[in-house]
């Protein structure tokens, strides 16, 4: 099997997995061409928490894992694969191993992040975040290096307590965190929330889908959240 140097010299794609440094496209042509075994090995992206992988081992199949992650460390894994080989059929492999990873990384994600902005003066601002945890377990802080509490994330006191930004109407704030409660259980269908020229917003597009509680169970069976082991 011949290993593609050039994807693991450096970055092996600018701002995606697909638009690959001119070196590792040049090599992986020429793979292609010879229809032979090959691996690039896992490369990343430049610009995105992204790295995959391209390879076949007959030289009949490609295959194409993609791995991805975030700022709290959720990681999520794709796989997809391809006869044909041209670039464009690997171009639609990358795309399509991408989403089936970012699918798991939400079914993986043990928290729910939002964001607060202020509408005013046609300008859109990013003020505030909100962190809700969805995790098993006693998640006493959100995974990650980035963040150090659940909910509110404005410590204007620089005491290690999270506090909602002072510019938001008290009333607002209440309302905000009573919706992102029902938001994350699924008991809306609202995809925001605004309230006059303030606007909550799920960093994701839909609910967390629901996990068995490891802490059900009868005896020695495991019970789901339907009363069914």
């Amino acid at each position: 099997m011949k290993l593609l140097q050039a994807f693991s010299q450096r970055d092996g794609a600018h701002w995606g997995l697909s638009d690959w440094y001119e070196n590792g496209e040049a090599e992986l042509k020429a793979a292609l061409a010879d229809h032979i075994p090959f691996d690039t090995g896992w490369y990343s992206s430049k610009k995105e928490i992204a790295n995959a992988r391209i390879w076949s081992e007959d030289g009949i199949k490609i295959k194409v894992e993609v791995f991805v992650s975030d700022d709290f460390d959720t990681i999520g894994l794709g796989y997809a694969s391809t006869g044909e080989w041209l670039v464009d059929a690997i171009h639609a492999c990358i795309s399509n191993a991408w989403e089936k990873a970012e699918k798991d990384q939400e079914a993986n994600a043990e928290y729910v992040g939002f964001k607060v902005v202020k509408h005013s003066d046609e300008r859109f601002g990013w003020v505030e975040t909100y962190l809700f945890n969805i995790g098993w377990g006693e998640n006493l802080v959100p995974p990650g290096d980035y963040y150090h509490w659940w909910g509110w994330q404005n410590d204007q006191n620089s005491d290690g307590e999270g506090i909602p930004d002072p510019r938001i109407p008290t009333s607002t704030v209440v309302a905000f965190e009573k919706w992102a409660q029902s938001w994350c259980h699924g008991e809306i269908k609202e995809k925001t929330l605004r309230i006059g020229e303030w606007e909550m917003i799920p960093f994701c597009p839909r609910p967390p889908v629901a996990r068995e509680d490891p802490s059900d169970y009868v005896g020695m069976g495991w019970v789901g959240r339907d009363g069914r082991p």
